[in-house]
């Protein structure tokens, strides 16, 4: 079984467009958050805490109204002029991404396709 923080390291090996990682369970705690070694990040640290507490929830509950309707997420995406945020649902977690900016759909399928299969391998610590 894989830690979160092996995971969050398989993640990043998955493409060098990927900023950032985090890892939320489905009550939308943070179990890890991590920024790519030797990238800036974007935003004040502060602000990265607020918008974690309380974006997710936001987001994905109000996307998560129309499944009955619409079928399962396979992504939320919020794209801005200088980075790419993607919110993948698994079965067990909510995994946010930053990406460059230039991502595109082929490269967010890929990605969102390899995070559940890393999610199989995933043993979540008490």
């Amino acid at each position: 079984m894989l830690s979160i923080k092996e995971v969050v390291d398989n993640i990043f090996g998955l493409d060098r467009r990927i900023r950032y990682v985090a890892i939320l369970n489905h009550q939308y705690d943070l179990l890890e958050s991590k920024m790519r070694e030797s990238i800036p990040s974007l935003t004040p640290a502060q602000t990265d805490r607020d918008f974690m507490s309380i974006a997710p929830k936001l987001m994905v509950d109000a996307a998560e109204k129309l499944r009955p309707f619409c079928g399962a997420i396979r992504r939320v995406t919020i794209r801005y002029d200088r980075v790419l945020l993607v919110f993948y649902r698994t079965t067990a977690h909510l995994v946010i991404l930053s990406l460059e900016p230039q991502a595109d759909e082929k490269l967010l399928d890929k990605t969102g396709e390899s995070v559940r299969k890393l999610e199989l391998g995933f043993e979540e610590k008490a």
